[in-house]
């Protein structure tokens, strides 16, 4: 889309004004920042006291006693219909909305949600499994097979955009509320693509975009290490980028990140967003060095440090590396999977959230159990050990990708900080 990137230098500067994020490590992304500085992780081994066996992948769990439902009669009505996805994503909203100063009190048809969703937010990916199976000895057509065994509730509680009207309730944002389909991470930038598109094209001037990752099933993991081997050890030497790192490793959570135009934030401008994609080509290769031209052209500036996906994966840690190295040099690089695990449809709102907290602080955090830098991954330059101070004008590359070896797609952003800035004038620089 070259006529599109093109004329971006001309598009409305995007802000981010408020992030809220829910992870292993607690509420905030700035718990969470805290804990990857002090070097704590948050993997449960896979003990287990039951007669039931343990599973063989570690995972890192959030505490649910620390999130909140609002009061008041219509919370109490809307909370007979929200799932864990709902409450979860409602408490992240309301995260972000307080940052940035925002009650939801009233009506705001210029602001809008995106949620980015993957099968793990609906309540079916525990039932679909089970009739798949009956299904195969039932002589009943399927369309009759569904309507009579599926259960009511899942048309209520598991519908993705169910989960946008929880977020568009705590935020009183009434223009578009849509969803951006994706799994593992690579939806999160896809959403947040969205809700670019959404604020440059001038239908909207603010967009809370929110993923949610709940605890995955049994079946869940499974399929996803019969299609790329998840890590069964969570210890040091089994992080990103480490020599002897083995698979990804499991986590859950939840993050908003609110955008904002920046001519008409009603909120403070927190960092800024200068350019974001997601793209799927042949094969992983391709996509991961296509989206990351394409960021790197789209913000016009040279980023100083990179906040990696980090998967943990022998295979996506090496495309991950030489796309960004041959691109954009020897950047010190971090990443959250070593701290918290994969959060999957919401990893990389967790990341920008992150990223946001590290401009902030001026700061990038070490990367979680990593012992021993894998020298096959060129000349990478991961923080290790304490935090890596940033420049006085720093300017972070996201990156994120799908799960697994079938998967191809990629997404990438660059965010600038706010520090220092000249007065904005509403337009994006380049």
């Amino acid at each position: 889309m070259p006529s599109e990137r093109a004329g971006r230098r001309d598009r409305p500067g995007i802000v981010v004004t408020g992030t809220g994020v829910i992870s292993p490590a607690g509420t905030g992304a700035a718990r969470l920042w805290e804990a990857m500085a002090a070097g704590k992780t948050f993997f449960d081994t896979g003990g287990h006291d039951g007669p039931a066996p343990a599973l063989p992948w570690p995972s890192a769990s959030v505490d649910t006693t620390e999130i909140t439902w609002p009061a008041g009669r219509d919370w109490a009505n809307a909370g007979k219909y929200a799932n864990q996805s709902a409450r979860w994503a409602v408490a992240v909203a309301r995260q972000a909305l307080e940052q940035a100063g925002i009650t939801g009190d009233t009506e705001d048809v210029r602001g809008g949600t995106v949620m980015a969703v993957g099968s793990s937010s609906d309540e079916l990916s525990d039932v679909i499994p089970q009739l798949a199976s009956r299904f195969r000895g039932d002589r009943r057509p399927l369309a009759k097979f569904l309507h009579d065994e599926v259960p009511d509730y899942s048309y209520i509680r598991g519908i993705p955009s169910q989960l946008g009207q929880f977020a568009s309730m705590a935020s009183g944002f009434r223009g578009s509320n849509v969803a951006a389909y994706g799994e593992a991470a690579a939806g999160g930038t896809g959403a947040l693509a969205l809700a670019v598109r959404l604020l440059e094209s001038g239908e909207l001037d603010r967009v809370l975009v929110v993923g949610v990752a709940p605890p995955l099933t049994t079946t869940a993991m499974a399929a996803f290490d019969q299609d790329e081997p998840l890590g069964t050890r969570a210890t040091a030497g089994a992080g990103p980028f480490d020599a002897d790192r083995s698979g990804t490793l499991l986590g859950q959570g939840a993050a908003a990140v609110l955008l904002e135009r920046a001519d008409t934030a009603r909120g403070t401008a927190r960092a800024r967003l200068v350019g974001c994609e997601v793209l799927v080509a042949a094969d992983v290769t391709a996509s991961a060095g296509l989206v990351v031209d394409t960021v790197l052209a789209d913000a016009g500036t040279t980023p100083t440090a990179w906040w990696a996906h980090g998967a943990g994966s022998a295979r996506l840690d090496r495309v991950e590396a030489r796309a960004v190295l041959s691109r954009a040099g020897g950047l010190p690089v971090t990443g959250s999977k070593g701290t918290i695990g994969n959060a999957f449809e919401c990893s990389a709102l967790i990341d920008t959230a992150l990223v946001v907290e590290s401009l902030g602080r001026t700061g990038l955090p070490p990367v979680g159990l990593l012992r021993r830098p894998d020298p096959g991954l060129g000349g990478l330059d991961p923080v290790m050990g304490e935090t890596r101070p940033l420049g006085p004008t720093p300017a972070a590359l996201v990156t994120a990708f799908n799960q697994g070896r079938h998967s191809t797609a990629a997404g990438a952003l660059v965010i600038t900080s706010t520090h220092g800035a000249p007065a904005d004038d509403g337009k994006a620089r380049t």
